[in-house]
């Protein structure tokens, strides 16, 4: 067992005080940082402890920029196989990927030419799908190393969002109500009835055991819970807002976001919907992700994101280092890292083991067990 300050992590000086008495036993594994080890089994805290600086040692807490090789060119989805490797998309074609969990990014040649790329997402073993605005679909197997043109059934029209149950089904869907299924790992697709006539779907997920959710204009959502094959109408919550993303943390609890600050949550696996504060007042909110282990993070115009730690029951205001821009896409790798991209190519990361001390310097001692 080794103690160590706090200040000399971040800097500066301070004195131990109490003892240990809040317990942070949440970090996923064994991480590292300057010879230091936080172990999963035991991390904690002097007395003295200010709630309010949870948000330090909880994932997502602190972000930093990173250079994401975009310029000043949108990002608009970012995904990860949860092991290391990430891949950022957007405008004009342009695909970055990491390779030591989103710290350095390097370009990487789509083949999407100068389109903008809308989507991307992974089966988390090697598989890769990305889809753009002009229907054209092309799919990794060497885990976003090359890319191959895929058939993906949308003609010319916009893909916005693909989606795996990382068994060899997928789901793409875009403009028109047009949504398209593989069984096969991406390797070929054909269309499915989406429920919403030629109402635009902007988003769709799954919780990876047979129910899928899909969400877009005019606050249309549709379920199925046969693995995609059909899809019924569900009352959103919504009204008439459009809805922009939806994500679930596959154990029942799903969270959807759209226009005007509106958010609303399921916990019965996506069956019904009730309105949660969202913290974005009447801003639009263009993405929503969670670790699966409680924590949710959303983010949209004006550089808003909020975070909650409670399943997204309520949710907090967290400085996101975008200034006003606005956050097209927030991913996870559901260990602690937590990467977003704005429409100006600015790409933020938390990897929840930044930590910071109150005002009132109560707090400055930590110890790994």
């Amino acid at each position: 067992m080794a103690d160590k300050f706090l200040s000399s992590l971040v800097g500066g000086s301070g004195t131990a005080l109490g003892e240990i008495t809040r317990l942070f036993p949440n970090f996923p594994d064994d991480y590292e940082r300057d010879g230091q080890k936080f172990l999963r089994s035991g991390f904690a805290i002097t007395s003295g402890w200010d709630t309010s600086l949870d948000a330090f040692l909880l994932p997502a807490g602190v972000w930093s920029a990173v250079t994401s090789g975009f310029g000043s060119t949108a990002i608009r989805s970012i995904a990860t196989d949860e092991a290391g490797v990430w891949v950022a998309v957007g405008d004009s074609g342009t695909m970055t990927r990491s390779t030591n969990n989103g710290v350095t990014w390097t370009a990487v040649t789509s083949g999407f030419g100068s389109t903008q790329i809308l989507s991307i997402a992974t089966d988390e073993a090697g598989v890769w799908v990305a889809g753009d605005d002009s229907g054209v679909m092309r799919r990794s197997t060497d885990n976003g190393v090359t890319w191959t043109a895929v058939t993906s059934g949308f003609g010319s029209t916009r893909i916005w969002s693909v989606a795996t149950d990382e068994a060899g089904v997928w789901v793409a869907v875009g403009d028109s109500g047009t949504m398209t299924r593989s069984t096969n790992n991406g390797v070929t697709w054909s269309a499915v009835t989406s429920g919403f006539g030629s109402t635009l779907i902007f988003s769709v997920a799954t919780d990876q055991a047979g129910v899928w959710v899909a969400v877009g204009n005019s606050g249309t959502m549709t379920r199925s819970t046969n693995n995609g094959v059909t899809w019924s109408a569900v009352t959103s919550g919504f009204g008439s807002t459009n809805i922009l993303s939806v994500a679930t943390d596959e154990a029942g609890v799903w969270v959807a976001v759209g226009n005007g600050g509106v958010m609303t949550r399921s916990t019965d696996d996506g069956a019904s919907w009730t309105a949660v504060t969202s913290g974005f007042g009447s801003t639009f909110i263009l993405s929503v992700a969670t670790d699966n282990a409680g924590v949710w993070v959303a983010g949209g115009g004006s550089g808003t994101m909020t975070r909650s730690t409670n399943n997204g029951v309520t949710w907090s205001a967290v400085t996101s280092g975008f200034g006003s821009t606005r956050i097209r896409s927030v991913a996870t790798d559901e260990a602690g890292v937590w990467v977003a991209g704005d429409d100006s190519g600015v790409m933020t990361r938390a990897d929840g083991l930044t930590f910071g001390i109150d005002t009132g310097n109560d707090v400055d001692y930590v110890r790994y067990l």
